[in-house]
């Protein structure tokens, strides 16, 4: 796009960054250049269209009503500027970069992977990790596992509920393990024992301030309790096979639910991508209980979900 364009591409990378981002500061620090940079392009561009595009909010900016219109467009379009780069310089249309948080990944889907590399051979499934929930887009991966639905200009599915379970290490006293807490918050060590107490009515004398034993994550929680050093609440998906393995023992059958669904999300403009798709396809055959059929390695085609 010519530079003297009313509608410049460098002011419309600028607003789609700061839409995206939620900040000029950081829009700014993204695209390399000064934040005084991206404010002249915004206004430069809030000028050329005639429509005020960003409101203040608090210490960031926020989408006007058109400004959100004009995000959802520019998501789409530059999407589809990077997959037409990608394919003239090399890159691999079968190569999917998968994000998503650390206990989904050893709990839910890798389990699962087996039939998705059977019926899939010609796609290379990057699998990336992240402590929390990654940040939707491009730079960071093609597809996403998030508990965040509200995201526009994505197609999303469900694929299952968060729901914590309490575990504990085989030949436990009742009711005097160590207790594991992932609430770390000065102000909230130790919650999500007293939700599940309140929730279950389990027998268990939570401990004073400093008795508590601490883990981030889920997944180092579920290990400290199968090496024996106590009891934790996970989510059930993490632990599936464990009480048939013997490897630890649940405490109580009610589960507690903490509204963290899990999602995959793609993005709309790019959802027919036929590796995407292929990703898209596998992961509702998961969730129907349905197996899907291999593909040949070469076929472009995703194949059809069972119904």
């Amino acid at each position: 796009m010519p530079s003297d364009s009313k509608h410049s591409l460098r002011a419309l990378q600028a607003f789609e960054a700061v839409a995206r981002l939620g900040s000029i500061s950081k829009a700014a620090d993204e695209l390399g250049v000064t934040q005084s940079a991206v404010s002249h392009q915004i206004h430069r561009l809030t000028g050329a269209v005639g429509e005020q595009l960003l409101v203040k909010s608090g210490r960031g900016v926020s989408l006007s009503p058109k400004g959100v219109q004009l995000a959802q467009k520019l998501r789409s379009a530059f999407s589809q500027i990077d997959s037409s780069v990608a394919e003239v310089i090399g890159g691999s249309p079968n190569t999917v970069r998968l994000a998503l948080c650390s206990s989904f990944a050893p709990g839910w889907l890798v389990p699962r992977l087996g039939s998705f590399y059977a019926a899939n051979a010609g796609i290379d499934l990057q699998l990336r990790m992240y402590a929390k929930d990654p940040e939707l887009t491009d730079t960071v991966a093609d597809a996403f596992i998030s508990t965040l639905l509200d995201e526009t200009g994505f197609w999303s599915l469900f694929l299952t509920a968060e729901r914590l379970v309490p575990i504990a290490p085989p030949g436990s006293r009742p009711g005097k393990p160590k207790l594991i807490t992932t609430d770390l918050e000065p102000a909230r060590i130790g919650q999500d024992w007293r939700n599940y107490l309140d929730l279950s009515g389990l027998d268990l004398t939570l401990p004073g301030r400093r008795g508590w034993l601490f883990a981030s994550h889920y997944v180092v929680a579920r290990d400290m309790v199968r090496a024996g050093l106590g009891a934790a609440l996970v989510p059930d998906f993490l632990v599936a096979s464990d009480p048939a393995a013997g490897t630890l023992v649940l405490l109580d059958d009610t589960p507690m639910p903490t509204k963290q669904d899990y999602y995959l999300c793609i993005k709309e403009a790019r959802r027919r991508e036929p590796a995407l798709d292929a990703l898209a396809r596998w992961f509702q055959s998961e969730v129907n209980g349905k197996a899907m059929k291999p593909v040949a390695a070469k076929s472009k085609r995703a194949p059809a979900v069972p119904k």
